[in-house]
């Protein structure tokens, strides 16, 4: 048990630790707020203690300064006090009692020669000190809040940046709902903490501290009843906090599942209607909104167990203090009535703080849960686009090479890719085929490093992909995939992704040369047109062809195709044909074919079966030498006579 709570405390320290990273540029600011937080509680506490005199200038009869000073206890004539006791306890005991000697200090300024002025200064310094307390807590607030947005700014921003430099291995692992509700509902969890409590974690502890060394001063004996309830309202904040935290993971786990479900439903909405599964998908959604609920209920009903049952110790507590102190000030046993009211006072502003502390604790486990998912991500390990020592690739000169080449996807799985050894030269058009799911589209993308080989090697023009800088060799590349990819943006911006300075003529020769221009200048506002979430406005034929008026532009020595034309009618697929033809000239082609027609005049055509290289050869050479070529080749062909006939 003594073991699981240090692993506990050390974990907590971690997430500390790691979270002060984001907090570190803003420690000018932080320490300002603390000077404002300290200004806020000495006027906060003068207000109080002055408070007290006022009431006692309401209720006492009128006395003058030197009367109120000769009132006043002195070592020669008066017993030890609790509080003088107090302050000899604590070694601090000089000239007078400290308690006393402030009280004296303050009565010297209030009281006046008749107790009208004197309530003209009691009224003057609450006015002031409330004037001023509130001043201090409002330039607190702002510059808390101003670190606050910057800290949750900074860390969407990180996590952005994260994840747009994680591998490509990392998101198949992962589903994009979970990673949504990483970066928005988790982040807001954080946002919620550090709204709720950065201020109060200032404020709080200094008005404690300053509160209980005010109520030992006062009387030390009231105050050892009063230190009972620290540590049995401590011990009951840390493990409802423990079991907190623990229940915020399942309910961040579960809003993850819910957005999942959402976010799949809606953009999958097309095939959602066309086999009428709205039923099916809402189910699902209610399903996952149930556990969510379920679980949330779970952790607010713990939560709001916390505050009743601190403020049930506190009663008792304050109960027990009126009996005690109120027979004090009865027997005259060197508690006055006025040191009384001074100390309920200043015990009753504590126990407001107190009880936000027990609170706090909650908001803070539960945002420790959002902060290890958080974090989770943000050490996740990224690629690396600049290793050291790697040069940068500025042109393709000679061939590709794979040597030896094997791949899995994790650890556990067996080899999706085995011993693969191929050789493309500049200029060559080679074509990928294989029935589905034999590695086509895998090992094509080993060699712009979206996935890193187990073994074996790379080389374009003899040096190992590894020892290019990864910006430089994917920028010698250009893809036009099946499942185009578009943004929600005009189709200007579409056309030039990724590209900086790129001229206006540069876009429509790239569009004309893709077959695309003809269609754009027929949209409402011509290159202007907003296409909405991945150009849903357009045919499947218009967004292909913006794909490859999009690899155009970019001008790549190395082209990949990656069943560019498998999912388009005839007409369309003749447009983007021409438009690949086009684009295709002076490269270097790797080609993944669904139809074999479009690969016939390759200069090679690898056959990859099981994940590993069949057979190598021409359109002719294949037809007489591979059988599984073969059997492609009869399949499609059986296929498109029927497709005829019909």
């Amino acid at each position: 048990m003594k073991i699981k709570s240090l692993e506990y405390e050390k974990e907590i320290m971690t997430l500390y630790l790691k979270i002060l990273r984001f907090v570190k540029p803003y420690w000018k600011l932080i320490i300002l707020s603390v000077f404002l937080t300290l200004s806020y509680v000495v006027f906060n506490n003068i207000s109080l203690w002055v408070s007290v005199d006022f009431i006692r200038e309401l209720f006492e009869p009128g006395k003058s300064r030197e009367q109120v000073v000769q009132d006043q206890p002195t070592q020669q004539n008066s017993p030890l006090t609790d509080a003088e006791q107090a302050k000899n306890l604590l070694g601090l005991q000089s000239e007078g009692n400290l308690y006393d000697r402030v009280n004296r200090y303050i009565k010297d300024i209030i009281v006046q020669e008749n107790r009208y002025d004197t309530l003209k200064i009691v009224c003057l310094i609450i006015f002031l000190s409330f004037l001023f307390k509130n001043i201090s807590l409002y330039l607190k607030r702002v510059i808390l809040t101003y670190v606050q947005l910057k800290i949750i700014v900074n860390i969407r921003n990180r996590l952005q940046e994260v994840m747009l430099h994680l591998p490509l291995k990392y998101f198949s692992k992962r589903h994009s709902g979970d990673l949504t509700s990483v970066l928005f509902n988790d982040v807001n969890a954080v946002n919620h903490v550090l709204k709720d409590s950065f201020g109060k974690l200032l404020l709080t502890p200094i008005q404690v501290a300053s509160n209980l060394v005010i109520l030992i001063l006062i009387s030390w004996k009231l105050s050892l009843i009063t230190f009972t309830i620290v540590p049995l309202s401590g011990l009951l904040i840390v493990k409802i906090g423990q079991s907190i935290r623990r229940k915020s993971r399942r309910v961040l786990r579960r809003i993850s599942e819910v957005v999942s479900v959402f976010q799949e439903a809606v953009t999958s909405i097309r095939i959602v209607k066309a086999f009428t599964s709205e039923k099916r998908e809402y189910d699902k959604f209610r399903n996952a909104n149930d556990q969510y609920f379920k679980a949330q209920f779970r952790s607010n009903r713990l939560s709001f167990a916390t505050s009743p049952l601190n403020e049930t110790l506190g009663i008792l507590i304050l109960v027990a203090l009126l009996w005690y102190g109120g027979n004090l000030v009865y027997k005259n046993a060197g508690l006055s009535a006025e040191d009384f009211i001074r100390y309920l006072v200043f015990l009753f502003t504590m126990f407001q703080p107190l009880k936000e502390l027990s609170g706090l604790n909650n908001v803070i486990q539960s945002g420790l849960a959002a902060a290890e998912r958080i974090f989770e991500v943000i050490e996740t390990p990224q690629e690396t686009y600049e290793k050291p020592g790697a040069n940068a690739i500025d042109d393709f000169r000679e061939s590709i090479i794979l040597r030896d080449v094997n791949f899995r996807y994790n650890e556990s799985d067996p080899l999706v890719l085995k011993k693969i050894n191929l050789e493309i030269k500049k200029g060559q058009t080679v074509a990928f085929v294989g029935h589905s799911g034999s590695g086509k589209t895998t090992l094509v993308n080993l060699i712009p490093r979206f996935f890193e080989i187990e073994s074996g090697s790379i080389r374009i023009d003899g040096e190992d992909i590894k020892n290019y800088t990864l910006t430089s060799l994917r920028k010698l590349m250009g893809i036009v995939t099946q499942d185009t990819i578009l943004f929600n943006d005009t189709i200007r911006a579409n056309i030039a992704y990724g590209l900086d300075a790129v001229s206006e003529d540069q876009i429509i020769k790239a569009a004309k040369a893709s077959n695309a221009l003809e269609f754009i200048e027929n949209t409402e506002k011509g290159f202007d047109t907003e296409i909405g979430e991945k150009g849903i406005k357009l045919s499947g034929g218009q967004k292909q062809r913006l794909s490859i008026a999009r690899a155009i532009l970019k001008n790549p020595p190395i082209l990949i195709l990656d069943e560019a034309t498998s999912s388009l009618d005839t007409e369309s697929e003749k447009l983007v044909q021409e438009a690949i033809d086009k684009l295709m000239k002076n490269r270097t082609v790797l080609a993944i074919a669904h139809r074999l027609s479009t690969i016939i005049h390759a200069d090679q055509i690898v056959v990859i079966n099981r994940g590993e290289i069949s057979d190598i050869g021409t359109h002719r050479m294949l037809l007489e030498s591979s059988s599984i070529y073969q059997q492609l080749y009869e399949m499609q062909f059986r296929d498109e006579l029927l497709v005829e006939e019909e």
